[in-house]
């Protein structure tokens, strides 16, 4: 392997190898630390990491690289993303860029900074992105590098406001220096963090069709990771779910290409399994994938992501699979929320994520109703602007409606207005994703309202849009729901078995063998 050859590399150097071979000597063990680090072997990593850093004549140019992979062993492998933060905030320091007068100044100056770069861009032509060059300076490279490790473990750490001026500060370097290898992804970011602040899809989208254009004019960009960016955060609430699949694929190889496993895993597992399971592809087919997905996230030496595989992996297994003891929890011999002790945002995001899909289908309403009222918009804080934040708000709101009608509790309806009138929003915006959820919801606010003629016509166009969209849990949702009230308000006993069984058959296609058996006893 190429570690063993770094290695006897190493072992032909003489002890004098710092004096006579610096440059060679420098090499060999910043390759041997970074690829331990890919390899999963920490210790071994700090072993080559150390060497270098006794040097005491060595330049922080020249020992950025180890720092740099030290740092990112901090975040990626101990998962300490707070720790990691500040490795790469005094990384910058040594580099003369201080990210931030005073980090308890860091809300105040981010606000500012996006505000200033949102009015910048947007006052630029396209044929100013069009004629730049990339930018020739070491130290230049150094920051850029260095800024974008910074951005992505601020996200991880939950600190929203200094991901938000980390990449400001990347966006800035662009229009004030050149291009350098993070521009794109500093731009479809960007898209992000305005998302996140404003939900002005309209502008993240200018700032992700720069980000675009530069992926094609200019290769090694990170393409792996701006892709997942772009696709992720961003495009997702303005394109169809179906379009985010082969550009995903596609940055797989090129990741694992260039090296950027990170993102190569990410970029996998959501064009495999995450965007199929919320687009309701067949579960046995989306099970199939699970265990290669996870070997190869593990065979990277990607925890976070490959504990993501495990959770959904046991999440579709609970849906799935009659036999399952508990299935309304997420439980089982994949995944055990109840032994689960990692503390990560993403990670508790995606267990909560499961938790609500389990109570959705797998429990009562007024259950899966007092859990969203408990857990709240703990997803979108935890995880925000992600593509599985429309489909969390959705699926919390319709059991809400559900409990509302049968119990009549105002607490239930309040709730669920709230997250109509957000998805709404999305809706008017042009989130081809969201509008028949919009639709369904509509209908089930009419249903309380009394507006039951208006309610029946708004009940048809989200079947007519599900089924165009052709999401199977959901047309399977809305068939059961529009058979309950055609039953309660209507008393069409007919017509409300005829969608019941077509409910049970979107059901059958889906995978969901549990909630077949429910909607059966009902005939």
């Amino acid at each position: 392997s190429a570690s063993s050859y770094i290695a006897h590399g190493i072992s032909l150097l003489g002890d004098d190898k710092w004096s006579t071979d610096r440059s060679v000597t420098l090499k060999l063990y910043t390759m041997g630390a970074e690829m331990e680090v890919m390899l999963g072997n920490v210790e071994s990593s700090n072993r080559y990491s150390s060497e270098v850093l006794k040097q005491s004549d060595l330049s922080i140019m020249e020992t950025l690289p180890l720092k740099m992979t030290k740092a990112m062993t901090i975040g990626s492998t101990d998962m300490k993303f707070d720790q990691s933060v500040k490795f790469y905030m005094r990384l910058l320091d040594e580099l003369g860029c201080r990210v931030a007068w005073a980090r308890k100044l860091v809300p105040v100056q981010a606000i500012m900074k996006l505000m200033r770069i949102i009015k910048r861009v947007k006052a630029t032509p396209q044929s100013f992105y069009d004629k730049m060059v990339p930018i020739e300076d070491p130290r230049q490279k150094a920051i850029a590098s260095v800024f974008s490790k910074l951005v992505y473990y601020a996200y991880m750490a939950g600190d929203m406001l200094l991901l938000v001026l980390g990449t400001c500060k990347l966006v800035e370097m662009t229009l004030d220096h050149g291009l350098n290898e993070y521009s794109a992804k500093s731009f479809s970011s960007l898209g992000s963090a305005i998302i996140i602040s404003s939900e002005d899809f309209e502008t993240a989208a200018t700032f992700n069709m720069i980000a675009l254009s530069m992926l094609k004019k200019f290769r090694g960009m990170h393409t792996s990771e701006t892709t997942f960016l772009i696709y992720g955060p961003v495009l997702s609430w303005v394109k169809p779910f179906d379009d985010l699949i082969p550009p995903m694929r596609d940055a797989i190889t090129e990741g694992l290409r260039s090296g950027d496993t990170e993102y190569a895993v990410w970029n996998l597992i959501s064009s495999k399994i995450l965007i199929k399971f919320i687009m309701g592809k067949p579960l046995a087919s989306i099970l199939n994938e699970c265990s290669d997905t996870l070997l190869q996230c593990e065979d990277a030496a990607q925890t976070i992501t490959a504990n993501v595989v495990k959770i959904f992996w046991q999440m579709m297994k609970n849906l799935h699979d009659p036999s399952s003891s508990n299935p309304a929890e997420l439980e089982g011999d994949i995944f055990s929320a109840s032994k689960d002790e990692e503390t990560n945002n993403v990670h508790l995001a995606n267990v909560s994520f499961a938790q609500g899909e389990l109570a959705l289908f797998n429990a009562d309403y007024e259950t899966a109703a007092q859990r969203a009222l408990k857990v709240g918009d703990a997803f979108s804080k935890l995880m925000p602007a992600f593509l599985l934040n429309m489909v969390d708000f959705f699926h919390r709101a319709v059991p809400l409606y559900a409990a509302a009608r049968q119990t009549k509790k105002r607490k239930y309806r309040v709730e669920a207005k709230r997250l109509l009138k957000k998805i709404g929003k999305w809706a008017k915006c042009g989130n081809a994703n969201v509008q028949y959820y919009f639709l369904f919801l509509t209908a089930e606010q009419l249903t309380l309202d009394k507006k039951n003629d208006m309610a029946q016509q708004k009940y048809e166009e989200a079947i007519e849009a599900a089924m165009a969209a052709r999401h199977l849990h959901h047309l399977g949702l809305i068939y059961e729901r529009y058979a309950d009230f055609l039953l309660d308000t209507r008393s069409a006993e007919g017509a409300a078995k005829e969608r019941l069984t077509q409910a049970i058959q979107c059901y059958k296609r889906w995978g969901s063998a549990r909630k077949v058996a429910e909607l059966e006893s009902r005939l």
